[in-house]
């Protein structure tokens, strides 16, 4: 078979993320379905001699789905689905054209494929006084080359920095604070996958949906640098507010200016990168009398 042509009545749909190349980045849980819809912008001309007609649907599974979940990995990032034409009532010879494009699902952080592909079916006698389809020709609406189906997606994620401060004249520069990060599974990331956390060059695993214990210091800082986007974490501090600290945070989303982060609240990562600063105050008046 030549790229782009099939010699049975089955199309292939490839579906790949070329970008995605990282084992320790998250695959998001998703659904990709396809659709086969009838093409009658070229009713009436004809192509190898054959009339070229709008795409029969009758018999046609019209839509296809493939599922990607969180274990996938670079490995194995291109799936496929199958339109099966084979059983397909055409009602005579000719070309039947149609059109395959990717829905968009609208799950946050993924690119989706806006191409559409123009699928050529060629339909035969079968020698039993009725028609199959013989041929399936591909290409890329608006290109002449014939080439296989593939759409191309990508997805993007996001980092959380946190880092603590401590000031005052009475503030302990060398004290660990200690810290829980929780990661909420959503739809598309679920209990229990890894997500790498750094500190110090020392990575070590954060699991969603299970509190993540560590201590930083006056200055530390620990980083997240390939958070999934779309899921929602929640930072505490054990030591916030005693033993005569004053306890505050600041986040900074992106390019904007920091505000207000209140320990313990659920902030959603979207594709800006958030840097939490929490500073522990104390300043203690020297007695006088």
């Amino acid at each position: 078979e030549t790229a782009g042509v099939s010699e049975n009545a089955k199309l292939i749909v490839k579906k790949t993320f070329d970008s995605y190349t990282d084992n320790e980045v998250l695959m998001p849980k998703a659904d990709y379905t396809f659709k086969v819809e009838a093409d009658s912008s070229a009713t009436d001309k004809t192509k190898d001699g054959l009339e070229i007609k709008p795409g029969v649907t009758e018999g046609l599974t019209t839509e296809q789905t493939i599922a990607y979940d969180n274990s996938v990995k670079p490995s194995d990032k291109s799936k496929t689905a199958t339109f099966d034409f084979s059983t397909v009532k055409f009602p005579e010879v000719g070309v039947y054209r149609y059109t395959v494009s990717e829905i968009d699902s609208k799950v946050s952080g993924i690119k989706y494929d806006t191409k559409t592909w123009i699928v050529d079916v060629y339909v035969v006698n079968d020698g039993n006084g009725g028609f199959k389809a013989r041929y399936i020709v591909s290409k890329e609406k608006g290109q002449n080359d014939k080439k296989p189906v593939v759409f191309e997606n990508s997805f993007k994620t996001t980092s959380l920095k946190v880092e603590k401060q401590v000031t005052g004249n009475t503030g302990e520069l060398k004290k660990d604070f200690n810290f829980t990060l929780t990661i909420n599974p959503n739809d598309n990331f679920v209990a229990g996958q890894v997500i790498k956390l750094e500190k110090g060059g020392i990575k070590a695993d954060v699991k969603i949906g299970e509190p993540y214990k560590f201590a930083l210091k006056n200055g530390e800082k620990v980083t997240l640098s390939k958070l999934p986007v779309g899921v929602t974490y929640s930072i505490i501090e054990d030591e916030a507010d005693k033993d005569g600290y004053t306890t505050n945070a600041k986040i900074t989303d992106g390019t904007a200016a920091p505000v207000e982060y209140k320990l313990g609240n659920q902030q959603l990562a979207d594709e800006s990168a958030d840097e939490i600063v929490v500073t522990n105050n104390r300043d203690t008046q020297v007695p006088t009398g």
